[in-house]
């Protein structure tokens, strides 16, 4: 009666009958490059100008005219502030006058010392009137040469009279008004200059990243330290990152906060620095050369925490250990276990727990978007 029960089933009854063979999991695959990997720090910073100046006065006198517009640009030598100078004029005026009256004397005992060298030739002057009329003559050129100096020293102060700007820049506000009282000794200045068409970065490293750097050399993991430019982070996106270029590290550490300094100096052709402003940067703390890297998604850990990711090969899957660098932007450097070349599974390992047969798709297609031909079917065995 089971052989005619049997037989009176129909063919599709029994073919759902026979159990179906398991399909092998779907991961995505990546095969492995070697690239250069940048190691980078992203460090607080702050801007300074190229170079400062502050106008002060070099002599003594009562402002009564200012020269500039605030906040404007500035040359080399250009007339900034005119002090009063009646006293000054006076001064050169006097000093021409001496200088006048010692060149008249000069002549004078020139000619009294021609005469005098005239009689010593026939012996018709006595030493001492000889040695006085050279001695007059000699101290009238020492008079001439005082009060050309004088002349020389009353004309500069006439000069420093208008106050000019000592660099190329941007000047701010005036920190003193007509009829103040501009005093060469005192400690305030009048206004400010800053060059800022290219701006100095002043970063903060922590001192413990050199024992790190160190450590990198030494393994030789890490190379061309300090080769790639800085980038200064000044606002969102692309268009926020500024190139700049590092200039020298302090020798020291700075005792209060464990710091290093390192200046950078960055073009600012558009005035999008300022002096006094935080930035961040990204600092190079050097390159891998031919570097392995994977996604931090492929990695698996076993209950130990020792990482590993499942390598393809021929269509099977098998869990490779590997020795972990350092993470970079969503990838870690992998310093042993993979080579370039190798396909490993970024997504899908969560279906495997030990070697075994796959289906794989390119890393980034949908699952349900690839077509037929673009799975790679299980390796039979």
């Amino acid at each position: 009666m089971i052989v005619a029960a049997l037989a009176a089933c129909s063919p599709a009854q029994q073919q759902a009958a026979v159990p179906e063979a398991i399909e092998a999991p779907l991961v995505s695959v990546a095969a492995l490059q070697a690239n250069s990997v940048t190691v980078w720090d992203e460090l607080p910073a702050r801007v300074s100008a190229f170079r400062t100046a502050e106008v002060r006065a070099q002599v003594s006198g009562l402002i009564v005219k200012r020269l500039f517009d605030e906040g404007s640009e500035v040359r080399k030598g250009q007339p900034l502030f005119e002090l009063d100078a009646t006293s000054y004029a006076a001064d050169v005026a006097s000093a021409e006058a001496t200088l006048q009256k010692a060149r008249a004397v000069f002549e004078q005992t020139t000619a009294e010392f021609e005469r005098a060298d005239a009689l010593k030739a026939s012996n018709n002057i006595s030493d001492q009137a000889y040695d006085l009329a050279s001695s007059q003559r000699a101290q009238g050129a020492a008079d001439v040469a005082q009060a050309e100096a004088a002349l020389k020293k009353a004309k500069l102060s006439l000069d420093l009279a208008t106050i000019k700007a000592p660099l190329d820049g941007q000047i701010g506000a005036a920190m003193v008004g007509e009829g103040t009282l501009a005093e060469a000794t005192s400690t305030t200045s009048l206004a400010t200059i800053q060059q800022i068409g290219s701006v100095h970065i002043d970063i903060r490293q922590p001192a413990s990243r050199l024992e790190h750097l160190r450590s990198l050399a030494r393994s030789g993991g890490l190379k061309e330290v300090g080769t790639i430019p800085i980038e200064i982070l000044a606002g969102e996106g692309d268009d926020g990152v500024i190139a700049a270029k590092a200039l020298f590290s302090d020798i020291s550490v700075d005792e209060g906060t464990g710091n290093v300094r390192l200046r950078a100096e960055a073009e600012n052709a558009d005035r999008r620095l300022l002096p006094g402003m935080y930035v961040r940067a990204r600092v190079p703390r050097g390159t891998y050369p031919d570097a392995i890297s994977v996604p931090q998604q492929s990695l698996v850990r076993d209950t130990l925490g020792v990482p590993s990711v499942f390598v393809v090969k021929e269509g099977v899957a098998t869990p490779t250990p590997v020795t972990l660098g350092e993470l970079v932007e969503g990838r870690y450097i992998v310093t042993g276990g993979l080579k370039a070349g190798d396909s490993i599974v970024v997504e899908g390992q969560g279906k495997l727990s030990a070697a075994g047969p796959v289906r794989t798709i390119p890393f980034g297609t949908r699952p349900d978007a690839a077509s037929a031909s673009s799975v790679e079917p299980a390796a039979t065995h």
